[in-house]
């Protein structure tokens, strides 16, 4: 089964090339799930954060206030540090577990992973494909999604650049063009990975290998 990844930065479209790639016949898994998994009422890392951080970053039912931590995280590089070096091994442990869970399967599965680069994780999957977007539409995105301006630009000056990320890309989708040309891009994605998918088991039902092992490209 080849795993590819989809990584960018806030608000560039990652979960909508997702879709789009499900739509098209291939498995997904959004890291951003796991991440909601993970941060449940009663969950260890949810404990973790309350010991951390106090019962201010919960909202009255017990849930955690995820934009007051993310407040407080934007707001002071000394306490998004902590919180990712308690986040980023959890969402990694959980990701390779459900990636060893799945069945083997000759279709592709494209896994969410936003921080792909900075927890050094490109290795686990066969292929990369960077999301970007221009930085001026990602400021006009997260304001459309209610974030104020000043905290709009906090977000983006506290991420990694896509620009430093298409290096390790062996696709780039650029989401800053119309929502057409967008599905156009992940098409030919699409194409040649299921064009590889079928030589392979072509190769494979000759040479008697059972359709449905894992392989490489």
């Amino acid at each position: 089964m080849q795993r590819i990844a989809i990584t960018g930065g806030v608000a560039e479209g990652k979960t909508t090339v997702l879709r789009m790639f499900e739509s098209l016949g291939a498995q997904a898994m959004s890291s951003d799930q796991l991440v909601a998994t993970l941060l449940a009422p009663g969950t260890e890392v949810w404990e973790q954060l309350i010991r951390e951080f106090g019962q201010a970053i919960t909202a009255a039912d017990g849930a955690l206030a995820r934009e007051r931590l993310a407040a407080l995280a934007f707001g002071d590089p000394a306490v998004r540090r902590r919180l990712n070096r308690m986040m980023h091994p959890a969402v990694v442990r959980a990701l390779q577990a459900q990636l060893q869970a799945r069945e083997p399967s000759s279709t592709p599965i494209f896994v969410e992973v936003p921080l792909l680069i900075e927890v050094a994780l490109q290795g686990v999957f066969d292929a990369v494909v960077v999301v970007q977007a221009t930085p001026a539409l990602q400021r006009q995105r997260l304001m459309a999604r209610g974030v104020p301006p000043q905290r709009a630009r906090q977000i983006l000056q506290a991420q990694l650049p896509t620009r430093c990320k298409t290096p390790f890309a062996d696709w780039v989708i650029r989401t800053h063009r119309s929502l057409e040309s967008v599905e156009a891009q992940a098409r030919r994605i699409w194409r040649t990975l299921t064009q590889q998918v079928y030589s392979v088991a072509q190769r494979n039902s000759v040479s008697g290998v059972k359709i449905g092992q894992e392989y490489r490209e």
